[in-house]
């Protein structure tokens, strides 16, 4: 194994993170102690070729580094790696620092220690930039409307320019604060003059009328402490008439707001899409964070076939990524040709492959390959368990970031609803994912009883499909990690290392029970399903 050095980052450790870090290291110290001295000679009884199928969940990630350090200290070779979301990127760092099956996690726990936003990209200085340009354009383009007016006799004189501001400031707030609100009042109004029977909400009615006191009264403020004057002469004087200019003001914006609403809409919507991108944030800083810690050359001549899931947003298919080309995948042993040829593809560049995979929707921007648009394998399946399997995998270690007890963070924003919206559909993906194997499992041991064998020993054969039993060893967090998806900190991630390292090394010794349970021989049983006229019968050889 090699691991490339690298000059650390120059963070200052807390108190806290150097005690996760020294608790990191007493669990590696008892888990090694308790393997034994010939526990890699029981990785070689059988031919059996294990499979690691690592699922999307952003900072959750961190907990999947913990199951593959587990991984390396037990020298538990994973020639097969199937990878969607944070997982591809977990992924390419086990494959990237080895040459041989066995993945080395060293530098991927490491820059799960340094990770912040700011590394990945979650940056929100782009809107403080787009609101600083709207500012501009309005200014700009208003101040412009003004000279002209001046040129032209007509221009505002600002008796108190402080309060002016002022006012003209309060009013812009309550109007972005308060903008979902003011129309509710309206719609009151007008359903109290039908002869419908209806009962407004009693709250919502005071919230937008507190909302059109603040909005309209800023308005009437601001105008009020203005004064408009033309070459002829002052023609607004009295505050009687800046009342009546106020008023006046206020009713055209509601007229002209009724009749040309949807002129408005449709011209807002093109407006407020020129600024935007197909992501909250762009992936250059995360792309040159990895960059930074991941050789490329060693994930291209990697041993560990690495499958990364991305959705092509165009079509709406999945998409495998592979670090092999597929001339060399197709050397692999129980490989499937037909999935190999037709649904892999090799890039030149197999960052962007990586950055594509992990493309979380709404945060991060989809990225273009060879005209096509990729965004997070995740929404089209979260636990790639199907890759795994054509690749050739006898034994699979699922590691789901999903824990069995989960906290339900408070939705506020569009942004809080789109990511828990994402997390309800992995979720369900993965349930259908493992419906699935479980389907096949369950079949082969039907007909694995019934032959008095054991369902590893069973192949089905249903037309020109091939089904076989895969022994699965899930591997996910007990309980809620204390990380939303977007937590990406050093000081949150830690624990969460931790605790995948616990789990992943129990799901060592599990997996070593069952091997050492396997008997020496396994000869294979084929079991052809056929179709007849009458209901399905089967027919049984034995070999």
């Amino acid at each position: 194994m090699r691991y490339a050095a690298r000059k650390p980052l120059s963070l200052k450790k807390t108190s806290t993170q150097a005690a996760v870090r020294l608790e990191l290291q007493d669990e590696r110290k008892k888990f090694r102690e308790s393997l034994g001295a010939d526990f890699e000679t029981q990785w070689a009884r059988h031919e059996e070729r294990i499979g690691v199928v690592l699922s999307g969940g952003g900072a959750r990630g961190a907990y999947e580094a913990g199951v593959l350090l587990a991984f390396q200290d037990a020298k538990l070779p994973t020639p097969i790696i199937a990878a969607t979301s944070i997982g591809s990127i977990n992924a390419a760092f086990y494959a990237a620092h080895s040459e041989t099956t066995v993945g080395n996690a060293e530098a991927m726990v490491e820059s799960w220690f340094e990770i912040s936003q700011a590394a990945v990209g979650i940056d929100w200085f782009r809107y403080i930039l787009i609101l600083g340009g709207l500012v501009a354009t309005t200014a700009g383009f208003g101040n412009l409307v003004r000279e002209w007016f001046h040129e032209n006799g007509v221009y505002f004189h600002l008796l108190h320019p402080k309060w002016t501001w002022l006012a003209l400031g309060l009013t812009g707030a309550a109007v972005m604060f308060y903008y979902d609100e003011l129309p509710y009042l309206l719609y009151v109004l007008r359903n109290s003059m039908s002869k419908r029977k209806w009962k407004p909400d009693k709250q919502k009615t005071a919230q937008s009328l507190i909302a059109n006191v603040v909005v309209w009264g800023c308005a009437v403020v601001l105008v009020s402490v203005a004064h408009l004057h033309t070459t002829a002469s002052e023609i607004w004087n009295s505050g009687s008439e800046i009342s009546l200019l106020a008023s006046a003001a206020i009713v055209l914006t509601v007229v002209l707001g009724f009749f040309f609403r949807k002129q408005v809409s449709a011209f807002s919507h093109v407006f407020l899409r020129l600024p935007l991108r197909t992501g909250l944030f762009p992936n250059f800083e995360r792309t040159r964070f990895l960059r930074e810690r991941i050789p490329m050359s060693g994930f291209r001549k990697s041993p560990i076939r690495v499958a990364m899931t991305a959705a092509n947003v165009n079509s709406g298919t999945e998409k495998c990524f592979t670090n092999a080309t597929q001339a060399e995948l197709l050397r692999d042993p129980r490989i499937a040709r037909d999935f190999i040829t037709a649904e892999t593809t090799h890039t030149d560049d197999l960052m962007l492959a990586v950055i594509a995979s992990s493309a979380f929707p709404i945060v991060y921007e989809a990225v273009s390959m060879n005209g096509k648009q990729y965004t997070d394998g995740g929404i089209v399946s979260n636990q790639p368990i199907r890759p795994a399997i054509r690749m050739g995998a006898d034994v699979l270690f699922l590691v789901m970031l999903q824990p069995r007890r989960q906290k339900r963070g408070e939705i506020k924003t569009f942004l809080d609803l789109g990511v828990r919206a994402i997390d309800i559909l992995t979720s369900q993906n993965l349930k259908t994912d493992l419906k699935m194997l479980n389907s096949v499992n369950n079949m082969c041991a039907q007909y694995a009883a019934e032959l008095g064998v054991r369902a590893e020993q069973v192949r089905l054969h249903v037309g020109d499909k091939t089904y076989r039993y895969l022994k699965a060893f899930k591997i996910a967090p007990s309980a809620d990690m204390g990380t939303t998806v977007l937590d990406f900190d050093g000081e949150l991630t830690g624990p969460a290392i931790v605790q995948g390292y616990r789990d992943g090394a129990h799901a060592v010794h599990a997996f070593a029970s069952y091997m050492a349970a396997l008997p020496k021989q396994m000869p294979k049983h084929e079991v052809r399903l056929v179709l007849e006229k009458e209901p399905a019968a089967k027919a049984a050889t034995q070999q």
